[in-house]
């Protein structure tokens, strides 16, 4: 509402604790000025972490009196019967407020002082129970100080990157153990319908697989198919796993698909957000060297790897990426590597703060034996800090010799003048060229919106200023966005500046602002331990 209550920036530097709860207690919210109503939000999200923080406290401390005066084997029963919660749920409550509380006081502290939330809390109980007491602390150390400002999944990324950073052998034998206990699962849902779920899967194999479902869905949707975009990926699972489409070509499995008839759709359906379904408003579709459909029968789906040039060349176990998924083992990075050599290989050089300095495509490959099947398309990112590519061109390994002098040398050339000399020479085209495009998404990784992870190169590139408005197709105005964001932008009410090119800042419709910048591409330094 315009006018009413104002609030003003005395609340929002409020911490958590019982003023603040009873201050808010006492606001009337419909009587609060548009203007100060998200700080009021935000107010009431550092209050009721500190509640759950208290909360927490008190489940630990039941847990440990009822284990002194009667039995560590049932102590969880006495929450479970105060609180009115099934025995497992009991049982999973006293494990995290006990692991929280007891091997995590830090992170149960800014817990209680209202910086971050239970989701993000579990984080890091989930990944950091029963680690050695000094690698919880560099962890802690590290990462705890920038938690509030990332999203619960950004924040489990960061964690799993250090500890496969620092602890790669621990982490390979974790990765193996939940391999072997790798299953299928298939249960019926509240509403009569089935779901059914593979846990323990090597990641890229899983990631390769969903991107055929993927592209499938996308190719019948393009071809007429008249079922939403998710709808269709259902589809698709459950004949590929059941047996229909067995011995099809995908020619053959789109034609099956349009031959169907499609479930009516309720009237009170949500809209499909997907690409394929929305209006494009300024939208410029696919990515330079897409991942190509599979056309034959056995062939994998191409996915984006994302690596060191130095974890692929074997001097270092450093994690690797797949964009959307989050980190990967060294080992499961060079695999998926070696699958993809008729893919589009990008290499990227960084500055000392981990961004991007230069980028281009190679068409070298190294010398390495050939992996048990070849994957078709597919992106591969190759990122090397300028120091360590020039010290591995000095004495590069043999496998990967030809493949990092062609690096080098493009490089050196693209010192010698400023990327934007080469890709902002038609700023009047309506999409970008290839190059542009390529450039764009390296540099941003991601939608560049408030805490999305949708990657790049799976996201459509938009004009920061439209340009039927005026707006160039130039570095300094373009940016990746998913398919929601895209139209949130465009028909959400909210906008988007980029004070400098890939700093962007996105304001709501309420007038608040959320800066947005990608994450380094390469880390800036080693962690201290």
């Amino acid at each position: 509402m315009q006018g009413g209550v104002s609030v003003g920036s005395w609340l929002a530097g409020m911490p958590a604790g019982p003023v603040l709860g009873a201050v808010l207690s006492a606001l009337d919210m419909n009587a609060v000025s548009d203007d100060f109503v998200v700080d009021v939000l935000q107010a009431c999200g550092r209050q009721r972490a500190h509640v759950e923080g208290l909360y927490t406290a008190a489940v630990a401390t039941v847990v440990q009196r009822g284990s002194v005066v009667g039995s560590e084997q049932y102590a969880s029963d006495e929450v479970r019967a105060a609180l009115t919660l099934s025995r497992s749920r009991a049982r999973t409550e006293c494990d995290f407020a006990q692991v929280l509380c007891l091997e995590l006081p830090a992170v149960h502290a800014a817990m209680v002082a209202g910086l971050i939330d239970r989701d993000r809390a579990m984080v890091f109980t989930h990944h950091l129970a029963g680690l050695p007491e000094d690698l919880i602390a560099a962890v802690i150390g590290r990462v705890l100080p920038v938690a509030p400002g990332l999203t619960a999944g950004r924040l489990r990324a960061r964690i799993l990157k250090l500890i496969i950073t620092v602890e790669p052998d621990r982490a390979e034998d974790q990765y193996e153990q939940a391999l072997a206990d790798r299953m299928v699962v298939g249960y019926l849902d509240s509403a009569g319908t089935a779901t059914v779920t593979a846990t323990g899967l090597p990641p890229d194999e899983a990631a390769a697989a969903t991107e055929r479902i993927a592209k499938l869905a996308a190719d019948a949707k393009r071809a007429g198919h008249r079922g939403r975009i998710d709808q269709l990926r259902a589809d698709i699972f459950l004949r590929l796993l059941d047996g229909r489409f067995h011995h099809l070509t995908r020619a053959q499995m789109i034609a099956a698909l349009l031959a169907e008839t499609s479930p009516p759709s309720p009237a009170n359906e949500p809209a499909d957000t997907d690409p394929a379904e929305v209006e494009p408003v300024d939208i410029d579709f696919g990515a330079e060297g897409p991942v190509e459909a599979v056309a034959e029968v056995g062939r994998v789906s191409g996915i984006e790897v994302r690596a060191r040039l130095d974890t692929l060349a074997g001097l270092n176990n450093l994690p690797g990426e797949l964009p959307g998924w989050g980190p990967i083992l060294g080992s499961v990075a060079r695999r998926a590597t070696a699958r993809q050599h008729s893919g589009q290989w990008r290499w990227v050089v960084t500055d000392a703060d981990g961004y991007l300095i230069a980028e281009g495509i190679t068409h070298r490959r190294p010398t390495t034996s050939p992996p048990s099947y070849r994957a078709e398309g597919g992106i591969v990112e190759l990122a090397i800090p300028a120091t360590t590519l020039a010290q591995l061109a000095k004495d590069p390994p043999r496998a990967w010799a030809k493949v990092i002098t062609d690096i080098a040398t493009q490089y050196q050339q693209a010192r010698e003048r400023d990327p934007a000399e080469k890709l902002d020479t038609q700023p009047g085209r309506r999409h970008p060229t290839n190059a542009l495009r390529r450039y764009t998404q390296i540099r941003d990784r991601t939608c560049t919106a408030p805490g999305c992870r949708r990657s790049a190169v799976q996201s459509e590139l938009d004009h920061t200023h439209d340009i039927q408005h005026g707006g160039p197709t130039t570095t300094t105005n373009l940016a990746p966005a998913c398919a929601h964001d895209h139209a949130l932008k465009h028909r959400g009410r909210w906008t988007v500046t980029q004070p400098q090119p890939g700093h962007f800042r996105w304001t709501s419709p309420l007038g608040r602002s959320y800066p947005t910048r990608g994450e380094p591409i390469t880390d800036p330094d080693p962690p201290p331990f």
